[in-house]
């Protein structure tokens, strides 16, 4: 028999990636080294994954350090100005995902269901998650007097976001299959 993506176990696979070190740990380090191939982390995708795949805690505390890391890597190698401008840009992004990382944990009941609700509320995340981070950055843009974002602008960034979501859910739900695997052979 085939791996299945509704098979009622995935609750259980679910739960044991939740609670295994290895995919919060690859979601950090994958996160960090985002930051050494972009300026700006696709911090949206990465709180919305650790939102609906880790416990609140530990999801805010990874998000956290990814964004901790992509500041450093900006002030220390990629010679962001040291002034209040950037600084409040940084803290921004942050507070940004973390209140993503918030609303992804929240977790619908219909999320809970298998790969599909888990599938649904990412995209759900996403589209609100973007918009949250985004509103909050175009906010900080107007109000310090520097010009805002174009749609074409946005549009690259939310299709970045969204590539990256997808590539990390493709990784968890191999992650979930295979703890599905162990358990089937496991039955045995």
């Amino acid at each position: 028999m085939g791996l299945n993506f509704f098979d009622p176990r995935w609750g259980i696979g679910r739960e044991a990636v939740a609670a295994s070190r290895l995919w919060r740990y690859s979601l950090i380090a994958i996160g960090s080294a985002s930051s050494l191939i972009y300026p700006h982390v696709p911090l949206v995708s990465f709180a919305a994954l650790a939102g609906i795949t880790l416990r609140r805690k530990q999801a805010v505390a990874s998000v956290a350090l990814i964004w901790f890391v992509n500041q450093v890597y900006g002030f220390a190698l990629r010679d962001y100005p040291l002034s209040p401008i950037a600084l409040l840009w940084g803290v921004t992004m942050g507070l940004g995902t973390v209140a993503v990382v918030l609303l992804a944990s929240m977790q619908p009941k219909f999320s809970d269901r298998g790969w599909l609700g888990q599938a649904v509320w990412l995209g759900v995340v996403m589209l609100l998650g973007f918009g949250i981070a985004q509103s909050s950055i175009l906010f900080v843009n107007q109000w310090v007097g520097i010009h805002g974002f174009t749609a074409d602008v946005l549009l690259r960034l939310f299709m970045r976001e969204l590539v990256w979501a997808i590539a990390l859910f493709t990784l968890y739900t191999a992650f979930v299959l295979n703890h599905q695997r162990s358990l089937r052979h496991t039955l045995r």
